[in-house]
């Protein structure tokens, strides 16, 4: 996977304290200046709280032997992870300011029926021995391994006997020191008969540190970070403060209940300003998070501006399919289109909406700025506070708030939304299928789907739905279970003539749109050529009318363009209906609409 960088790397370690700081500065115990850290890029870490710890350390003991993860780590309370790209989830582990492995999802050995979870660790001096999932190589091997080579066959004099192909190892010398880390390329019985090949594939050399055999705590971990919050906590107050004084626009605050849109919350109550909480029910909330915006708005007696998707997504997922990283018109649907309702309803004049969105979580909010105008929601000027924090800012802060944050992070979820989310890992996924009962009806949307498709199980299974264009990297690494597998679909709407859309009633209502009242009328399929003239007259063609009819037929109901709506004209029945009365043909509706702009996956015939 390519390096993704979204902004400055921040994290620092103080080597006096034995203490990450979130950026670069003077740690707040000792005042000694902090290094900077060597992560990967983007850079967004995150502390790893309980079932973080519980999953590393099943996984490390399931590979080198039973308490093997006590023996590295013993008891930490402060590890750090920072989500590193993968085709799944993969997470650097930072222990005493070193990146000490990474801890991988990987799909292909859950294909296979194996455990998915694997560390690939990278050795240090003086680590204990493992008991198990290792290699013993004679001394010849040791230099050439230690300069970088692979681990032959014929340099092996010892192995254990369960290390299968793929397994991650650890080569020792014939003095039980380890030497390097790797992944195993033939199995234990043919390292030991082979006299030539390559054995182990040599990923991580010993590296020259030692960890620490003192443990900090959160506590003392605050303590340091503090000034450094103070400042970024200082300079988002006073962002704030000249957006609400620049505006003159009512104040609030959209919360998710998610850590961010947390953070955010408290950085403008910070300023002195109690904002109204507006918040979107998608309908696919899991209960904690619901639960949570109640909480919230009750322990700062908000007012609370709440707003259900009025066509949620079971109701248009038949048409549109399951949604997917580059198909997500789900949070327009079901999340954009009623802001803008509520907005509407609320906030006649426009609002200042406070969004908890920062540049390190994508691409596409990295480039959207500070401030910004969404073009699906309108009357709405959107500022977030925190745009060029990372995450471990945001945990900084709310730690030190003692805010009340969303339980499902100690659950072992990584980010908090919609629970059919596309941007889900399959390992967040699964934990979804444990702790989630409801979860069924999604599995039920996905093997409909993929039977109606005619796709193969695995596109349900490594969760390929996600994506409407399979990445290159999964379809090369899917060759390794199927050289003929394929996510093509061919099945797709062929546009009907104009003709066929005018013998369409909600077609041809919604047609005042664009067109008078007495041309939809008069119209006769028999002169087509007589009415294609009138609409070039008009500045208009098939596309048009094209455009219109989708709108009439697939209509989601999500409500942006009746927030758009400045005569009132546009209703609710059944659908979109258009009072032709009160229409003037501005056109203003005719803005962004999901059935438009995310033409269905596929048009299953009936």
């Amino acid at each position: 996977m390519s390096i993704i960088r979204l902004g400055k790397l921040h994290l620092h370690w103080c080597k006096e304290c034995n203490i990450p700081l979130v950026e670069e500065g003077q740690c707040g115990i000792c005042s000694s200046e902090g290094e900077q850290v060597k992560i990967t890029p983007p850079g967004d870490v995150r502390p790893a709280f309980s079932l973080d710890k519980e999953r590393l350390e099943k996984t490390i003991d399931h590979q080198w032997g039973e308490s093997y993860y006590k023996e590295l780590f013993g008891n930490r309370e402060v590890i750090l992870l920072n989500n590193s790209p993968h085709i799944d989830r993969m997470d650097e582990v930072i222990i005493d300011g070193h990146v000490v492995g990474n801890l991988r999802y990987n799909i292909f050995k859950r294909a296979e029926g194996k455990e998915p979870y694997e560390f690939l660790i990278r050795p240090w001096k003086n680590m204990p021995q493992p008991k198990k999932g290792f290699v013993i190589v004679d001394d010849g091997a040791v230099k050439p391994i230690l300069n970088g080579a692979s681990i032959l066959a014929p340099g092996i004099i010892e192995a254990d006997e369960n290390i299968e192909t793929d397994d991650e190892v650890l080569i020792l010398d014939k003095h039980g020191n380890i030497i390097a880390a790797g992944s195993a390329q033939m199995d234990a019985s043919k390292m030991l008969e082979s006299d030539y090949g390559k054995s182990v594939k040599n990923r991580w050399r010993v590296s020259d540190f030692t960890l620490n055999d003192t443990s900090i705590d959160w506590d003392t971990v605050l303590e340091a970070n503090k000034p450094l919050i103070d400042k970024r906590v200082m300079k988002a107050v006073d962002f704030v403060k000249d957006k609400v004084d620049k505006t003159e626009l009512p104040t609030a605050v959209a919360y998710s209940g998610g850590k961010d849109s947390l953070a955010t919350l408290h950085l403008v109550m910070d300023t002195g300003i109690k904002p109204d909480l507006m918040f979107i029910n998608t309908g696919i909330e899991l209960p904690e998070t619901v639960e949570n915006v109640q909480n919230i708005a009750e322990k700062y007696d908000l007012n609370l501006f709440s707003k259900r998707a009025r066509s949620g997504y079971w109701d248009n997922v038949d048409y549109f399919g399951p949604s997917a990283r580059d198909y997500r018109w789900c949070c327009k649907t079901c999340k954009l289109g009623p802001t803008a309702l509520l907005i509407d309803e609320e906030y006649s004049d426009g609002v200042l909406s406070f969004i908890g969105q920062r540049r390190y979580e994508s691409e596409q909010r990295k480039d959207k700025g500070s401030t910004w105008n969404n073009p699906w929601v309108p009357g709405q000027r959107s500022a977030s506070p925190i745009q060029d924090w990372t995450a471990l800012h945001v945990w900084m802060y709310l730690f030190l708030k003692d805010a009340d944050y969303n339980p499902l992070y100690e659950k072992g979820f990584e980010r908090i939304g919609c629970w059919v989310c596309p941007a889900s890992d399959i390992e967040e996924l699964e934990t979804l299928k444990e702790r989630f009962e409801g979860y069924d009806k999604f599995e039920d949307v996905l093997e409909n789907y993929r039977k109606k498709a005619k796709l193969p199980e695995i596109w349900k299974e490594l969760g390929l739905w996600r994506w409407n264009d399979v990445p290159k990297e999964i379809e090369i690494l899917l060759d390794r279970i199927d050289e003929n597998f394929s996510t093509e679909i061919s099945s797709k709407e062929v546009k009907p003539s104009i003709p066929e859309m005018m013998e369409d009633q909600r077609t041809r209502n919604l047609l005042n749109i664009i067109l008078s009242k007495d041309i939809i009328e008069t119209f006769d399929k028999s002169n087509i050529n007589k009415f294609k003239e009138t609409l070039e007259k008009h500045g208009l063609d098939h596309g048009d009318i094209y455009e219109i009819h989708i709108k009439a037929r697939h209509c989601a109901e999500c409500g942006i363009c009746v927030a758009r709506c400045p005569n009132d004209a546009l209703k609710f029945n059944n659908g979109i209906y258009i009072d032709s009365e009160k229409c003037n043909t501005c056109r203003t509706c005719l803005g962004k609409c999901p059935v438009v702009e995310f033409d269905a996956r596929v048009i299953f015939s009936e």
